[in-house]
């Protein structure tokens, strides 16, 4: 986890929308949340492109009350600039914005920027 650059956004497999994470503490708290829930292609992107598989925890039932927390695994590969912009795009059309194709920034960290500032914006 010390390798992850702060801050960082979730991806999840089955969503357009993405989780803005300012820190490990809400790392921590969206692995709460989510201990039953995740799926083998949810990924979390940190803010120099790394990318991490989320690793759902195994062995525990969904019945469980109390689970073990998904685990964070780096993958080999980081994440295009260009694709990261698909996502970016795709979260603020989800998200209701409007002028969505318009939407650029020169690095993974802007990007995750304009995340966090959607986020605040949301219609």
């Amino acid at each position: 986890m010390s390798s992850i650059h702060w801050p960082a956004v979730v991806k999840l497999a089955q969503h357009d929308e993405l989780i803005y994470l300012n820190s490990h503490r809400d790392w921590i708290e969206l692995a709460c949340l989510y201990q039953h829930g995740f799926h083998r292609d949810d990924r979390l992107l940190d803010s120099r492109g790394r990318r991490y598989a989320i690793v759902p925890a195994p062995g525990m039932p969904i019945s469980a009350p109390v689970a073990e927390l998904a685990s964070l695994q780096q993958l080999e590969s980081d994440m295009p600039l260009s694709d990261f912009i698909k996502l970016v795009r795709q979260h603020a059309m989800a998200a209701g914005h409007c002028c969505v194709a318009k939407l650029a920034f020169t690095s993974i960290a802007q990007g995750i920027e304009l995340v966090k500032y959607l986020e605040e914006t949301d219609l």
